[in-house]
């Protein structure tokens, strides 16, 4: 690894303007570039459903923004931090793969700069204060019954997603916990602008309701200073590097099935500023990180994608097309050629945008010409810019012909277009146009309960403009087990007032995972001082 002196220094950064961890990580005053034009070409990165076969998508991003850099393109990628749960438990590390990692992986994967634990404690301090004010008389007439804010922890723990405490001998009321990455500030701090805003935005939260059932907002505990206080460090950018020497802004964790599934609107804006090419990726399918980017992040139309990747696999086609799971490394052109019909349904996904794209095929030692042949020749056929990709096993020795198919699609003009106008349409109507537009069905059912708060939503406007989050089901773009079930079902309807987006539930989403029944953390251990097994 370089010094991450020298790494900043590729981008422009003095000494001055880091505030070093060690020698290898960095975070960037980056409120010293606030007057700075934006310049880089933005590429985003996304993908088809994934699957268990691993579609590598944090691999490709990586892998294209070192190819970028060794070509000579001034390049800097911005991803999100790792949460520690899926680290211990089945996912495993989210630091790349082979010759495409972020750099130093161990660190980048546990504590890093203590983002996500100062995360962890500014979330609690505000249910500690809530139960607080309920110890000693009420003041604020929080109803105990409709407290919203959740505790978080960065560990899957499944025995946390209900239990009940103990205010006093009067008062008991139950608490749900979840993990950091899908907490209200954690979506805060990856939508704040500067710090002014971050201030802003914690005092809109609605942490509670009263007895007469209106919000108690988290500016009313009196608490806000003492939440700048932990997250002022936070707000600032990571700086690290990847196996090639990229400079590498790993920021903010948001998981997409949940939340917005981007990192830190600070690191992506820097970034845009300090390079002549940003590479960065959102989370899970097109139907989520990327219709979210670009229907909450890009509201306003400021970070528009110069060209979008998406990122599709041999095996995760054939898993979709109906594959045997347990024969993937076997030829099944049948299976891959019903599984191009998904592939087909993300590529509408992004031309709802009127976005230039185009399709990486990432490449497994596994996949056999005949299969590799048959995905390259549908995507001829449909006039598809496509490239493959293989810096998994070659690094920058990969062939550059998919990079340079990227940097040709982003000097093409294009017509971006939003999905709707947020202004002037009703929160309603968003939530039947995403599934119209982007999961393609009409085929909708709002429970009574969703029904009712979409009402009184509706009725308020200062909420007009804001966006939905869509939170469903990863695995298929309808969020039902069976990918053939179009039909959706909105069961309920949250507001995070910090944020300042709706999320509409499509399913029980559970937003405190468990372990598995042999998670990662079984392997993980110290040897001669080195962390070793983390996978």
């Amino acid at each position: 690894m370089k010094n991450i002196t020298t790494i900043g220094a590729e981008i422009n950064l003095a000494t001055t303007d880091l505030i070093k961890y060690g020698d290898y990580i960095a975070k960037i005053k980056a409120f010293n570039f606030s007057t700075w034009p934006k310049k880089a070409k933005f590429i985003l990165v996304t993908a088809i459903n994934p699957t268990k076969a691993g579609e590598g998508k944090t691999t490709c991003s990586i892998g294209i923004a070192d190819m970028l850099n060794h070509l000579g393109y001034q390049t800097t990628l911005a991803l999100r931090e790792p949460s520690l749960g899926p680290v211990f438990g089945l996912k495993g590390s989210a630091t790349g793969g082979g010759e495409c990692v972020m750099q130093p992986e161990n660190e980048i994967n546990l504590h890093y700069t203590g983002d996500f634990h100062a995360i962890t404690t500014a979330n609690n301090i505000v249910s500690a204060m809530i139960d607080n004010i309920l110890y000693w008389g009420n003041s604020l007439q929080i109803n105990p019954a409709k407290i919203v804010w959740q505790r978080c922890l960065d560990l899957n723990d499944r025995a946390l997603r209900n239990v009940e405490i103990k205010i006093n001998a009067k008062i008991q009321r139950n608490e749900h916990f979840q993990i950091t990455a899908a907490s209200e500030i954690m979506a805060i701090l990856g939508l704040s602008k500067d710090f002014n805003d971050l201030r802003r935005r914690l005092n809109q939260a609605i942490v509670a309701y009263n007895f007469e059932n209106k919000p108690v907002y988290l500016h009313e505990l009196q608490i806000t200073g003492s939440l700048l206080a932990l997250l002022k460090d936070a707000l600032l950018p990571n700086l690290v590097q990847t196996k090639y020497g990229t400079p590498l802004l790993v920021h903010c964790g948001p998981f997409a099935n949940i939340s917005h599934g981007a990192n830190s609107l600070i690191a992506t804006d820097l970034a845009l500023k300090l390079s002549d090419y940003v590479v960065s990726e959102v989370g899970f399918g097109s139907d989520l990180g990327f219709e979210k980017f670009n229907d909450i992040i890009n509201l306003n139309e400021e970070y528009i994608p110069d060209c979008t990747v998406l990122v599709a696999t041999v095996r995760a086609l054939k898993l979709h097309g109906g594959g045997n799971e347990a024969k993937l490394e076997l030829i099944d052109l049948v299976s891959l050629q019903k599984g191009l019909a998904h592939l087909q349904h993300h590529i509408e996904i992004i031309q709802n945008y009127h976005l230039n794209f185009v399709v990486c095929l990432n490449q497994f030692a596994t996949d056999s010409p005949e299969e590799i042949k048959l995905v390259t020749n549908w995507l001829i056929g449909q006039k598809i810019p496509f490239g493959i990709n293989n810096t998994y096993q070659l690094g920058i020795k990969d062939n550059p012909s998919l990079v340079e198919t990227i940097i040709n699609q982003t000097t093409k003009p294009q017509e971006y277009q939003l999905l709707f106008n947020p202004a002037t349409t009703s929160l309603l109507d968003k939530i039947k146009i995403i599934c119209a537009k982007i999961y393609q069905t009409t085929n909708i059912t709002f429970s009574s309960i969703a029904q009712e708060k979409i009402a009184l939503f509706q009725q308020d406007n200062k909420y007009k403009n804001w966006p939905v989050c869509m939170a469903k089901n990863h695995q298929t773009i309808f969020g039902n087990k069976d990918a053939n079930d179009n039909h959706i079902t909105i069961h309920d309807l949250k507001i995070n007032s910090g944020a300042e987006y709706f999320i509409a539930y499509l399913a029980d989403i559970i937003t405190m995972p468990g372990l598995n029944r042999n998670p990662n953390a079984l392997e993980i251990d110290v040897a001669n001082d080195q962390i070793i097994n983390i996978k």
